[in-house]
């Protein structure tokens, strides 16, 4: 090769590497990309979804669009699209059909962590088994380290299971998973899919691009559809395997994608698992399949649980008729210590709330006061330690904050509440404060910055 043919080629990579180095110059910011589907915007997403196009924007100001993609032999046929009250659904994805997520970016460094989170609800008929992939370096990798196999088939490995239940007997898939790229993306999309693997179904019917009561889709009503961060470049120190159970009070703003997001800015990365049912107790969580299997997914370092929001407070106001509150507990820690048998088990002390007349405990001091109570009980018979998210809400003044803690029902967790249970459990977790470099999650940085101070004030004393 002559000398300038060298030197052009070292031009070229200069100018390749540059091009991928470069800060971010788009108008738009492409991270977070967030769907949520929720009555209030449903004009944002609708038409497009059931017009032509059918295609869901991101409500975050990214350009990031959700589409869905057959499979190159069956191209020509066509999928159906319709609004479940505020869910977006498609049918029929059969094997090798993909739900995609992309993005236009300017570029992407080589070793950036790419979170997606969603959550999934699926019908009898619909593909019971998905695998999660991102285009990297010009074709579609998974995370081989959570793949797991296929009880019908060995041959099937996949990211997450669908539970073919998606009524009022609901049971949805929330998906955390993380992805590191091996080479940088330049001025292209970044693009993500969650394809169907396997012939199988969840009732166990054949796949069929005509089948009836085959829905899939993402779900809205307090639940994030579905998020995609850039963690960045940096490699987290440890890695610690977490289980989140619970109902409303933990899917609201997604708070185990703020507790991911903010252990990775911390330098952890908290590989988590959930199954999160609207109203459940601990005793409903026992009978949920995807309760089993989320316990049943790897070992777990540590388990979060979250009871219904009434039950610590009620077994201390009754103990006879709430008999079954800390009996519930203890069976479903007995489930998760099966499978990890050296998991720490940690109890959400929840926060009191003012809808219904405090729910007949007249103050929220009051209520919160009975569920503390009731978790000091409880906690010891599995010995579990309290997480006192409760006394952390009550320590917010909301003055100073700006913003309430409680959404506009005066009983769930506003996006604030979240943060702050977030930040509450990741201290519990790792037991030490906050560096510089805490995730924010969106919120403003001052007000993040006095949340996280009152969580560590309530975890880590004075």
């Amino acid at each position: 090769m002559t000398r300038f043919n060298l030197l052009l080629s070292a031009i070229l990579v200069i100018m390749a590497s540059s091009c991928c180095n470069n800060a971010q110059t788009d108008d738009y910011n492409p991270f977070p990309a967030k769907w949520m589907f929720n009555t209030d915007n449903i004009p944002l997403y609708e038409s497009n979804w059931t017009g032509e196009d059918h295609y869901l924007g991101a409500m975050t100001g990214s350009p990031a669009k959700i589409t869905v993609v057959r499979s190159e032999d069956r191209e020509d046929v066509p999928f159906s699209y319709r609004m479940k009250g505020n869910r977006p659904e498609v049918s029929t994805l059969t094997e090798n059909d993909y739900i995609l997520f992309s993005t236009p970016v300017a570029n992407i460094a080589k070793g950036s962590n790419i979170e997606i989170d969603a959550v999934v609800m699926s019908y009898p008929n619909s593909p019971k088994y998905f695998i999660a992939e991102i285009y990297d370096n010009g074709e579609w990798k998974a995370s081989e380290a959570d793949l797991r196999t296929a009880e019908e088939n060995p041959e099937i490995r996949y990211t997450f299971e669908c539970s073919g239940t998606g009524s009022n007997q609901y049971q949805y898939n929330s998906i955390y998973q993380t992805f590191r790229l091996e080479k940088p993306v330049c001025k292209s999309d970044l693009k993500i899919r969650f394809r169907a693997v396997g012939d199988i179904t969840c009732s166990g019917e054949p796949q069929s691009a005509d089948a009836e009561n085959a829905w899939i889709g993402l779900v809205g009503g307090g639940f994030t559809g579905a998020y995609i961060q850039n963690y960045g470049t940096e490699t987290p120190k440890d890695t610690t395997s977490v289980l989140c159970l619970g109902n409303s009070f933990t899917y609201y703003w997604n708070a185990p994608s703020m507790l991911k997001e903010i252990a990775w800015s911390q330098g952890h990365y908290f590989d988590v698992f959930a199954h999160l049912k609207g109203g459940q107790t601990f005793g409903q969580h026992t009978a949920l399949s995807l309760t089993h299997d989320a316990i049943e997914a790897q070992v777990y370092d540590y388990a979060v649980l979250q009871d219904q929001s009434m039950a610590a407070a009620n077994y201390v106001t009754d103990k006879a008729k709430y008999a079954y509150v800390p009996e519930d507990f203890e069976k479903l820690c007995e489930m998760i210590l099966v499978h990890s048998p050296e998991c720490e088990l940690i109890l959400e002390h929840t926060w009191g709330y003012s809808k219904d007349d405090c729910k007949g405990f007249q103050t929220i001091e009051n209520f919160n006061a009975k569920l503390k109570e009731g978790c000091n009980i409880i906690a010891p018979l599995a010995d579990a330690e309290i997480s006192h998210i409760g006394d952390a809400f009550l320590a917010v003044d909301t003055k100073q904050l700006g913003n309430s803690l409680h959404a506009s029902d005066k009983h769930h967790q506003s996006y604030y509440g979240s943060y702050l249970k977030s930040c509450v459990n990741y201290l519990m977790i790792t037991g030490e404060p906050f560096n510089e470099n805490a995730a924010n999650c969106g919120i403003d940085a001052e007000k993040a910055r006095y949340l996280r101070e009152t969580a560590e004030k309530i975890v880590l004393g004075e």
